[in-house]
């Protein structure tokens, strides 16, 4: 008779577990992909980057400001080879206008095949201080809570950040 209070409590607890796990998921649906034109590039060239948000498991909302800065929670990181990050002039003025709270136009999802991104392209030199090998790392911070818009949920602050794989490029002179 003991073990009926002990066996209910597992269950409870296990099934708290399931659903703890299962929001722990959700938070992982969102990915940011960067893409560079080129891992082998000259300091007078350009380059194009593009950022791509992906929910492949399921549907996920987000703010439709799609650009870099800090206003919009997306970084963009540049490490020497030694791993340490480099100071350039890239300098990101994408500064959207500040949502309604309907989301009325502000919103898009994602999921599935379906994605949202962008392309920007860029000197070199305001990215690479000299030649050498260097990597790219893209962060997404949404600024932005999960109940900002009324009635409706984001990708919000509170399912922290997100951030892409680097990528290796080689800058030569």
């Amino acid at each position: 008779m003991k073990t009926g209070p002990i066996l209910l409590l597992f269950l409870i607890s296990a099934s708290f577990g399931q659903t703890d796990s299962a929001s722990k998921s959700h938070s992982a649906t969102l990915t940011v992909e960067l893409r560079t034109s080129s891992t082998r590039v000259h300091l007078s060239d350009d380059m194009v980057l593009t950022v791509l948000f992906r929910s492949p498991d399921q549907d996920t909302t987000i703010w439709n400001a799609l650009g870099w800065g800090p206003a919009v929670g997306l970084s963009l990181h540049v490490w020497d080879s030694s791993g340490h990050e480099v100071e350039n002039g890239f300098a990101p003025f994408f500064h959207p206008l500040p949502p309604d709270l309907t989301g009325r136009n502000a919103l898009i999802t994602i999921g599935g095949n379906v994605f949202a991104g962008f392309d920007d392209r860029i000197q070199v030199k305001s990215l690479f201080p000299k030649p050498g090998r260097y990597r790219l790392y893209c962060g997404y911070l949404p600024p932005l809570s999960r109940h900002y818009f009324q009635g409706q949920t984001i990708w919000g602050k509170e399912d922290g950040p997100v951030g892409s794989a680097p990528i290796s490029v080689l800058v030569e002179e």
